[in-house]
């Protein structure tokens, strides 16, 4: 194969990366979409993390709900996939979501700080369907120009790789993965905005084990991800060799 000459180093390493990024952040939103589809995987994290026994114990101590844990397993699923579907549908019907204890009234689900929490949730997943869909935009153009520019040097290239992800790795071992997710949440929600709950306090989060569930989650996402990656990134620059070879072949 014919080595690319850099017609401009800088600009040639500027748009590798920014194509390698628009790859990485577009396999995560992919990753994450597709998972959301499966319930975020919530029946087999239910087994697999004992949520079932952590709402037998911390149910009966909620101080603004009572007897959810006298609920069977299939109406915590069901409260979940409730959860998943309001937030993905910009958080219509939070408010809404009941259980039913026999012989009582419908009892609500979520308390007022849960309901503006979640909202917050389902603005930030309109935010990143957005994301997805202006990366999946420039995915091909950016792919295209990396082909007109000129790949960088492997050396450059895995350079720069290490060093982004040995800063990722290096944080999250420092700071511990849920330092880590305290963190996100600080920069990625309304200061004025409750995120926090205690077990104790909020039914949404003993459904759910926070944080705990989310580690399995990312774990899941990030793994779809890891398979996603190497697919669009060199999909993206077969495809933009061959548009520059047939640009070529009409240029003649």
């Amino acid at each position: 194969m014919k080595k690319t000459v850099q017609k401009c180093p800088i600009a040639a390493t500027l748009v590798w990366f920014f194509y390698a990024v628009t790859a990485v952040l577009l396999s995560v939103l992919i990753s994450w979409a597709l998972y959301s589809q499966a319930n975020y995987g919530y029946g087999f994290w239910y087994q697999q993390l004992d949520i079932g026994a952590h709402i037998e114990e911390y149910g009966p101590q909620n101080r603004f709900r009572y007897g959810f844990e006298q609920l069977p397993s299939e109406q915590h699923h069901r409260a979940f996939e409730q959860i998943r579907d309001a937030v993905h549908q910009q958080g219509e019907g939070l408010a809404d979501i009941h259980y039913t204890l026999p012989g009582r009234a419908p009892i609500p689900l979520l308390h007022d700080a849960e309901v503006r929490h979640l909202q917050d949730v389902a603005d930030l997943i309109d935010f990143g369907c957005w994301l997805m869909l202006a990366l999946a935009l420039l995915w091909l153009p950016l792919a295209l120009l990396c082909i007109r520019l000129g790949i960088p040097p492997m050396r450059q290239r895995m350079g720069i790789t290490v060093f982004g992800v040995g800063a990722v790795i290096a944080w999250l071992a420092v700071a511990g993965p849920t330092q880590v997710f305290y963190q996100l949440h600080v920069w990625l929600f309304p200061a004025e905005n409750e995120w926090f709950f205690y077990w104790q306090d909020s039914l949404m989060s003993t459904l759910m084990k926070a944080p705990v569930l989310f580690g399995g989650i990312a774990a899941a996402i990030a793994i779809g991800a890891l398979l996603l990656i190497p697919v669009l990134y060199w999909l993206g620059l077969r495809l933009s060799k061959n548009i520059v070879k047939q640009e070529s072949g009409h240029g003649h």
